[in-house]
């Protein structure tokens, strides 16, 4: 196809409607890879026929080899299952292992940090995030008021907020 020894020749002929044909798969198909791809099957379809076929209009006859390939193409795209037309990215749920790693040393780490806090303080905030607790139901359990539940919860945070993330 890239160069005809004869311009009057069938490959000749198929040269000089190349370009045409190449326009119409592309606004049939809108995509010019896939248009290139076809045009180059039409080719080697027309250069396969039988040897002793007379062609009486090259163009036409080039025109319904390039159509039968859309009509070919299209039937392909439609039987094809729709799970391999969509392009699926699986993402786990799961962390990867550095992720998993830093994690579980980060938790040991805040597990360290609240064994650390004062008795009252510890067992306010476990109730608090843990069990859900209110203020008021937490300063009832402690013997304290409310209000002192809420600091107890609020120190006992801040608390592990400066030993988990220092301040440089």
């Amino acid at each position: 196809m890239s160069r005809p020894s004869d311009p009057h020749s069938a490959d000749g002929q198929f040269e000089n409607h190349s370009s045409e044909l190449l326009r119409f798969l592309t606004r049939q198909v809108k995509c010019e890879e896939l248009a290139a791809d076809l045009r180059q099957e039409t080719w080697l379809r027309f250069r396969r026929r039988e040897s002793g076929q007379e062609i009486g209009n090259l163009r036409a006859f080039l025109y319904r080899i390039a159509r039968n390939l859309i009509i070919d193409y299209r039937r392909q795209q439609k039987s094809r299952p729709v799970e391999e037309d969509i392009s699926i990215e699986l993402v786990s749920a799961q962390p990867g292992p550095e992720r998993a790693a830093s994690d579980a040393q980060r938790l040991e780490r805040l597990q360290r940090v609240v064994q650390g806090l004062p008795p009252h303080l510890r067992q306010a905030l476990l109730w608090n995030r843990l069990d859900g607790l209110t203020q008021r139901e937490i300063g009832e359990r402690l013997g304290v008021s409310e209000s002192m539940a809420g600091r107890y919860i609020l120190k006992a945070l801040e608390h592990c907020q400066q030993q988990m993330d220092p301040q440089p």
